[in-house]
């Protein structure tokens, strides 16, 4: 159930009882309303799973080892560099298989993309300037 509206209706009549109220609509087919909508309706059931959390997991540890092997290979400790971020993409995982609420659980997997997104970013810098 929603409500239609976010305040006083313009067009409400001041003598009626019912006047500036909101009515509740049955939601129907489930539509998405908004950006938050769309979160806590589409994304936020995904992010439980806990297959999702172990794929992730394992695309941690490989990307780590990656960064191992491409540090002994190289004989330079520039491909360490991401071991950091993947680290603290690690904690956003694991907090993120505790977080309580939606909100939490959001926030942790924000930590999580971002310590990824910025882990891959400076591994292509490196690749970069090592070549």
């Amino acid at each position: 159930m929603s409500k239609e509206g976010a305040g006083p209706r313009q067009d409400a009549e001041t003598g009626r009882p019912d006047a500036g109220t909101d009515t509740v609509v049955p939601e129907g087919r489930g539509d998405v309303q908004g950006i938050s909508d769309l979160t806590y309706r589409i994304i936020t059931p995904y992010l439980r799973h806990e297959r999702l959390h172990r794929a992730c997991f394992v695309a941690l540890v490989v990307l780590a080892a990656v960064c191992v092997i491409a540090s002994g290979v190289r004989l330079s400790p520039f491909p360490l560099l991401p071991l950091p971020l993947l680290g603290t993409a690690y904690f956003g995982l694991r907090r993120t298989r505790s977080a309580q609420g939606d909100r939490g659980l959001l926030v942790w997997s924000a930590v999580f993309l971002t310590g990824i997104l910025v882990a891959f970013w400076v591994m292509s810098v490196i690749g970069t300037h090592l070549h």
